[in-house]
């Protein structure tokens, strides 16, 4: 009787697929953690706590190697590359604004160091050089995370492809009495 699965383990380069997209899970899980912890509005947290039980839907799903949560994890993934892309139109140029802007010296909620940064700031150049600087990074940082957020969807859809195969496989056994 030939028990073997038809497909290798999904892997991305020399890394298992399956332990990497948990880690990812787990490190989003606690990230949302944390964000909500320290949330200061009520719609701020909800938002948190609805990515924390993605990421742990995403987090059973691999881990069980579940065809349905995995799924539905793909179908979340997706739709959080989308709202990465949406975000990366958006937030820097709304965040470069707002430095360049000037507006920052009326923001109370700032570090000592941060608010000795930009009370240094008094031309119009180096409001302009200060908002070109923070729109940049926060870009990279944007860049960053769509691309984290579609290799989590590659990921994912290999490991369901992956769950699929072992289920079906598992499933057309005979069992011999």
């Amino acid at each position: 009787m030939n028990t073997q699965i038809p497909m290798d383990p999904p892997k991305l380069f020399c890394l298992p697929a399956r332990p990497l997209v948990c880690g990812l899970a787990l490190f989003g899980a606690i990230r949302s953690f944390i964000q909500f912890i320290i949330s200061n509005g009520i719609t701020v947290g909800i938002s948190h706590i609805c990515v924390l039980f993605l990421d742990l839907l995403l987090l059973f799903g691999a881990y069980k190697n579940d065809v349905f949560a995995l799924k539905w994890s793909q179908r979340v993934t997706f739709a959080c590359v989308i709202i990465s892309i949406i975000r990366f139109l958006i937030y820097p140029v709304v965040f470069a604004s707002y430095m360049a802007s000037g507006l920052t010296r009326n923001f109370t909620d700032l570090a000592p160091s941060e608010i000795e940064i930009i009370s240094n700031v008094t031309s119009a150049k180096e409001n302009f050089v200060l908002g070109m600087t923070s729109g940049f990074t926060l870009e990279f940082a944007t860049a960053i995370s769509i691309g984290v957020e579609c290799l989590k969807y590659l990921l994912v859809h290999r490991l369901w492809e992956y769950a699929k195969a072992t289920e079906a496989s598992s499933s057309s056994r005979y069992v011999i009495p």
